[in-house]
Parts: C-alpha cells; structure tokens; sequence
C-alpha cells in the first residue's frame, strides 16, 4: 500500500504528512491550469504520492479539488481567537501555517485569482476567511478595515516566503509577531 515502486518517495513530512504534501502539489497545479487539464498523475508526480494513494485519501479529482480551493481549515485556524487579541493571533498564526505547513493562504489566494480555476480560490477565501473577519468587526469602514487586514497579512507572507526581503526574513517570530500585530490590532479595534 501506498507508493508505486516507480514513484519515488516523498520526502518526509512530520507536520503535515501524505494528505498535506499531496494538497500542497494539488493547490500548485490547480492554482497554474484549469481543472480539466490537471490529472491525478500530474499531482501524483509532483507530491511523489501515487494516483492511487490520492484516490484512498480524497476519492476523486473533484473531492481534491474541492479541497485544495478550500479555505476553511486555515480561516478557522486564523479566525480562532477572542477579538481583543486577534491582530497577534493572525500574525502567529499564519508564520505556523509558513512554518509547519508550508502554506500561506493569502498568497494562494492572489496567485489564484488570475489563474483558470482563480475564481473558485477567490470565492472560497472570501466565503471562510474575509466574510467571516468582517462579520466579527465592528465600528466604521469594516469593508476597508477587512480589506487592509488582508492586504497586510498578504504583504507578510509576500516579503517572507516569496521575495525573502531580509527586513522580515532575519527576524524570529516573536518579533514578526511584535512588530505586525499591534497594527493589525488597530485595525480590528480601532483606538477610541
């Protein structure tokens, strides 16, 4: 059970494991073609896992699609958290999702959007993610606000994963933490 003897193994995971890195190869391919160009040998070279290994994890293509578009495993992640200390939360919180996961759903969600399949990730993100945070806002401009907490949370993982600007790169978490937080937190409880 499990790898083909031609497939040649995944390489370990001990955070995510097989279900993780075979979503992780599912959201770049579906993320770069549209849903009927992408095949589950595509997904099965890229994650090292055979075609049949995904099928027993996911049932079908469809069920796997559904499930690299989804959000909502990380929004409830992001979103787990009293108002008052929610802006420190996020930060922490999707530095994990870098870190143990090697995901980041708001740059999924940007490179999503111009891609074939880009409205499925755009729909899925707002629906468990931005909907969500600004339901939990209160006060004025919670359109803007929502939007300003997003587009800050993208800038984070853009400068940390994608262009690697050593500003943020060099420091330790609890000083992304530190520094990004307190901001976003003025965005979700504005001061009087």
């Amino acid at each position: 059970m499990g790898q083909d003897a031609s497939t040649p193994p995944a390489p370990a995971d001990a955070a995510g494991g097989t279900r993780q890195a075979i979503l992780r190869a599912a959201r770049k391919r579906f993320t770069h073609g549209a849903f009927a160009e992408v095949g589950l040998r595509d997904i099965a070279q890229d994650s090292g896992f055979s075609a049949a290994l995904i099928v027993k994890y996911f049932g079908s293509k469809e069920k796997l699609f559904a499930e690299a578009v989804s959000f909502e495993a990380e929004a409830t992640a992001l979103l787990d958290c009293d108002i008052d200390h929610l802006g420190e939360h996020l930060v922490r919180t999707l530095l994990d999702l870098h870190d143990r996961a090697s995901s980041d759903p708001f740059l999924r969600a940007v490179m999503a959007a111009f891609r074939p399949n880009g409205a499925h990730f755009s729909g899925t993100f707002q629906q468990h993610f931005a909907e969500p945070l600004a339901a939990r806002l209160t006060g004025a401009d919670v359109p803007l606000r929502t939007a300003m907490i997003c587009a800050q949370l993208a800038g984070l993982g853009a400068v940390r994963l994608a262009v690697k600007l050593p500003g943020v790169t060099t420091l330790s978490p609890e000083a992304i933490v530190a520094t990004f937080g307190p901001p976003l937190q003025n965005l979700i409880t504005p001061p009087a």
